[in-house]
Formats: C-alpha cells, sequence, structure tokens
C-alpha cells in the first residue's frame, strides 16, 4: 500500500479544518490547483518521502504546451464495460477506462493528475471537517451540468452518497448499496445545507475520507433527476445505460454498439478551464474499440489503426510484445509503466473445505516460488521480495511492508509448508477450486503448476468477463486471483481486505470482526508511526496469521501509444486513475 503525502501531514495532528481544505483554493478560482494540462498552472506538486515520511518535491509529468485542438482519439478497451456502465457495482478497468471520459475522472474530489497522492478538488470547490473529524462538509461546484444540459446541485450528491450506503427498498425490491460502502466508513447522515453544501456525518472518526473518496473507481454515474423517479416506481435495479449514459464527464456518449466500439464526444458545456481560460477537453472524441484479443490489440495498434492500448490484465504488454512494438514502430510508439497492483491468491474460508484451516492457508503461501511469477505470470514486469519496488517508478513505500514477510530460502519456507499441511491432516494433497479469467490464464496456471508439487490439485475455472465480474463478488469459488490496486494509503483498503458482508468485492471471503477492529484503529491513529504500525498489524494478520490473501508479486503495467499523444496524464500506480483523457491532444503533423 501506498501512502499519500497529504494523508501524512494530516496524521500529524487533530486540526479543526481538514488539510485538504487547507490547500484547495479560493472557491472563486478552485480550478487552480487542480493538475494542469498543457499550458496550466500548478502548484508545485509533493509526494512522499520513502525513507521517513517526509514530502519531497517531484517532477511535474505534463509539457506545458499549448493543446492543439479536435481530432479523434482511437483506443482499444479490454471488453464491452460490465454491469450497465454501473460504477456503483464493479471496479473493471473495462468500464473505468471509459468511464472517466463519459463520467470525469473524480467525484467531490480527485487524485490530482499532478501527483496522485494528493487530493484536489473536483465537484466539490472545498471542505471542512470538523475537529473529531465525524463531520465532513463540501462545497459543491456551481457550473457543472450533466450531459442533457441539467445542473448539477448538492441534492445530486446526497443522492448518489444515498445509493452508496443505503439499501434502496420499494415494495419487495431491493437495490443493494455500492460495494465499496465499507471503505467510506460507517455512515450516520448526509444532508445538504444551505449554500449548496453537502454534511455528512460518520458514527466514528474519519480522518483520511477525502483521500479515501478521491478513489477514481468512485465515480458519479447517477443522475437523480433521470433516475430516481424511475427507481420510486419500482425500477430498483436502474442502471446509468439504462438512462442513456447521462454523466458529468468532458465527453457525452454519441453512440454504444456492443462488441464493437463506445464513442463519447467532447462535451461544450464542461466546466474544466486550462490556465488561460480555455475550455476542456482539446479533443473532439474517443473513440474505444472493443477488443477481448490483445493480440489483435496489438496488430491493430502496429497497422495504425489504433492510437492507444487498453488498460487491464491480459492487455499490458508482456517483454515479448512490447520489444515487437519497438521493433516495428521505433520512435513512432511510446509507453505507460504504471505499479499495477498486487498479484494474489485469495481465500473464501465461508466455503467448507481444507482452506478454512489457517494451517493450510499458510502452508500454500510458504510453498509458493513468488520470484518465479515475475517471467510467466508478470509478464516480465514486475518485482517481489525481498525488493521494496521498481527503480523506474517513484512508489512511495511506506506501508510496502508484505514483501518482508517469508524472507528464508525457498528450501526452508517449503519444508515448513510440508510440516504444516502434514500437521493439518492433509499430506496427501487434496483439490481446490479457483476462479480464473480466461482472458488472461497464465497467472493461473502459474498457481496451478506451483501447488501440483505440493499435492494440491488447483481446478481452474475459467469465465468470461461478463463472469468473472458477477463471480468475484460471490462465495461458489474456493480461491481465486487477480490484480487490484486497492488504495494509496492504508484506510481505503477496507473494500477489498474487509469482511465479506460489508465488502463483497474483497479479495478473502470472511467474517472475521477482528478485522473490523483493526481497521478501526487505524483510522483512529493520530500519528503517522501508529499509522505504519498499525497497518503492519493489519498485514501481518490478514497475510501470515490467518492468510485470508497471499501477496505473492506486485505487477509492472504497461500500455503502448502513438508517439503524437501529447498530454497523458499516467499515473504512478493504478490505471483506473487519470482515464478522463481531458488534457490529451494530437500532434499529427
Amino acid at each position: 500500500m501506498r501512502l499519500a503525502a497529504l494523508a501524512i501531514l494530516c496524521a500529524l495532528g487533530s486540526l479543526a479544518i481538514s488539510c485538504a481544505a487547507d490547500i484547495v483554493p479560493p472557491a472563486d478560482n478552485p480550478q487552480s490547483f487542480a493538475s494542469p494540462p498543457p499550458g496550466f498552472a500548478s502548484a508545485t506538486p509533493v509526494a512522499p518521502n520513502a525513507a521517513n515520511g517526509e514530502v519531497a518535491a517531484v517532477e511535474d509529468p505534463l509539457q506545458h504546451e499549448s493543446g492543439k485542438r479536435g481530432g479523434t482519439l482511437v483506443l482499444a478497451n479490454r471488453s464491452d464495460p460490465p454491469a450497465g456502465f454501473d460504477t456503483l457495482r464493479t471496479s473493471s478497468i473495462a468500464l473505468h477506462h471509459v468511464a472517466g471520459a463519459l463520467f470525469g475522472p473524480g467525484n467531490l474530489v480527485m487524485r490530482c493528475r499532478e501527483n496522485m497522492y494528493l487530493v484536489c478538488p473536483y465537484l466539490a470547490t472545498s471542505w471542512l471537517a470538523n475537529p473529531g473529524f465525524t463531520e465532513w462538509t463540501f462545497t459543491i461546484r456551481d457550473d457543472v451540468y450533466w450531459h442533457d444540459g441539467t445542473l448539477f446541485s448538492a441534492e445530486d450528491a446526497k443522492f448518489w452518497f444515498d445509493l452508496v450506503f443505503y439499501e434502496a427498498t420499494v415494495g419487495d425490491k431491493v437495490r443493494a448499496p455500492a460495494y465499496f460502502k465499507g471503505e467510506l466508513g460507517d455512515l450516520e447522515s448526509v444532508e445538504v445545507i444551505e449554500h449548496s453544501r453537502l454534511r455528512l456525518t460518520f458514527a466514528e472518526r474519519n480522518p483520511f475520507f477525502p483521500d479515501i473518496l478521491a478513489n477514481p473507481r468512485f465515480k458519479i454515474a447517477h443522475p437523480r433527476h433521470l433516475m430516481q423517479p424511475r427507481i420510486e416506481q419500482g425500477e430498483v435495479s436502474i442502471s446509468p445505460i439504462d438512462v442513456g449514459l447521462v454523466g458529468l464527464g468532458p465527453f457525452k456518449l454519441e453512440k454504444y454498439d456492443r462488441g464493437s466500439v463506445v464513442s463519447v464526444r467532447r462535451f461544450d458545456q464542461y466546466w474544466e478551464k486550462n490556465a488561460d481560460g480555455e475550455s476542456l477537453p482539446y479533443l473532439d472524441g474517443i473513440d474505444y474499440v472493443v477488443m477481448p484479443d490483445p493480440f489483435a490489440m496489438d496488430v491493430a495498434f502496429r497497422s495504425g489503426r489504433l492510437d492507444g492500448g487498453a488498460r487491464g490484465q491480459g492487455h499490458y504488454l508482456t517483454t515479448q510484445r512490447k520489444a515487437g512494438y519497438l521493433r516495428d514502430l521505433g520512435e513512432d510508439v511510446v509507453f505507460s509503466e504504471m505499479d499495477g497492483g498486487n498479484f494474489r491468491l485469495a481465500f473464501n474460508v465461508l466455503r467448507p473445505g481444507p482452506w478454512q484451516d489457517p494451517k493450510v492457508r499458510r502452508a500454500i503461501a510458504l510453498w509458493i516460488d513468488k520470484r518465479a511469477a515475475l517471467p510467466t505470470a508478470l509478464r516480465g514486469f514486475g518485482w517481489t521480495s525481498p525488493d521494496l519496488g521498481p527503480p523506474t517508478l517513484p512508489v512511495p513505500t511506506h506501508f510496502i511492508n508484505w514483501p518482508k514477510f517469508d524472507a528464508g530460502t525457498l528450501e526452508e519456507k517449503r519444508a515448513e509448508a510440508e510440516r504444516l499441511l502434514k500437521e493439518a491432516g492433509y499430506a496427501e494433497g487434496f483439490s481446490l477450486g479457483h476462479l480464473c479469467r480466461a482472458l488472461n490464464p497464465v497467472p493461473c496456471e502459474f498457481l496451478e503448476a506451483q501447488l501440483s508439487d505440493l499435492g494440491i490439485d488447483l481446478q481452474l475455472q475459467l469465465v468470461d468477463e461478463g463472469a468473472w465480474n458477477r463471480a468475484r463478488t460471490s462465495l461458489d469459488y474456493d480461491t481465486q486471483q487477480g490484480r487490484l490496486t486497492p488504495s494509496p494509503i492504508p484506510e481505503g483498503t477496507e473494500s477489498v481486505y474487509g469482511r465479506y458482508s460489508e465488502n463483497p468485492d474483497a479479495y478473502g471471503k470472511h467474517e472475521d470482526p477482528h478485522v473490523d477492529e483493526l481497521y478501526r484503529l487505524l483510522r483512529n491513529a493520530l500519528t503517522f508511526e501508529q499509522r505504519v504500525k498499525l497497518w503492519r498489524d493489519i498485514e501481518t494478520y490478514l497475510f501470515v496469521e490467518q492468510t485470508y490473501v497471499i501477496p505473492i508479486a506486485e505487477s509492472v503495467n504497461v500500455a503502448p501509444y502513438r508517439s503524437y499523444v501529447k498530454g497523458l496524464v499516467i499515473p504512478t500506480e493504478d490505471g483506473h486513475t487519470n482515464t478522463d483523457f481531458s488534457t490529451v491532444w494530437l500532434d499529427k503533423t
């Protein structure tokens, strides 16, 4: 996990006003703090110092050139966006690669473009916390429009938070809350107050709420004026596609041909402007070509039919595929590199089987040769223990503790694994089901080969993307894997490590109340040192003592773009970040 620089500053003391609110600009010029596209003025970005939690200046990744207007960017997309384009139902990159353009890069706040470890204003101009950090008040912008011309309001924001936190019940029909609601805290109330403000009150301290809320997966894609009447009439499962994908982002929907293309075009009423007062976005539009086959994407890119590749596992490049791009295109191609999250094996301990025994789970964790995953499961791009990260990516390492676990030799670890499995009564092994994405079976095959020598028959259950997005939140499978960077700060990880009943998108499926207590202590920590210690306690409990999840290796995701694509904002980690493309322009002349 990573630490946001802003979160460090906030953790240094109990302040009556949040640090995020301290650094946002006055309401009459809110956009000046947002990270600049070409031509923007900006504050000096800061990022955590990997050694001691201090902040240090980092280079602004954007070139300060005047962006050229016009043109349509053509990008591959891994598949059709799932779940009716509903950002409350899935974190799939197949949706969020497209959703940034349609719905915007954030919600009330966003990860700063110039430095994703800072929080910037988006639909809110500023925010304040009470001294106990149980109450947060956001001032909503007054110049944001839905794509049908309706003005966005504080009431719209309240409607979205109500959908996130609460069930919507009409008769015997129930709409479930958002899959990530547990990550945001225990909300007691949300209310609209005077002067276009929204107040959220929590049952306990929530000092890092803006940092958690800035997760780019938490996009507002739910127009109240279109959805609320239909929910009240009983259509509780209504999704954004059912109302025409009317969003708040820099681009509006032109057409969606399932299995073919999602076409979006510039929204002339979009509110963001550059430092010269010029409207964004620069592009006329974006075409997302649905390409489930990564090799078809490679052919299309290298033959000139794509300007950029898809984001997502299976479509990120391998070392061999990258070499092919360089051989054929030379200086005409550039590559984005992002820390891509953790390759892991996660257990469903709510399903009967030998894996309910923590000794069995621990044995599997000790047996896997993590370094062997790099050339195969991670396509040659990645790192694992004892390293703390790739030298080419300035990823803060304050909360990367798990590589320090199990630092002995492979022979020593495997001997202990065999002992534990025998002690648990499974010396002869057993069969273990494994949910696996058909678009990228190589990591699953790696685990299958690894565990076979321990006597465990890993039964791969390959599913397509639609089934994956449904299955990974179910209790129908013994184990699952995949990669996802949940949050740059530890307080934002509860939705992927917490109890299943509160966090159905969690990796491991458990109902362990001690995990709740550990996160409660973390949210109440007042100093940076306390937070580091508590996060270490959480990791030790999750990954060693209980082994609900086995971290194996950290991936580096590589995506290709044509060299004439300018103004790209590539995050240090998490490919869900900066997918609005409002700062992008094409330099084909």
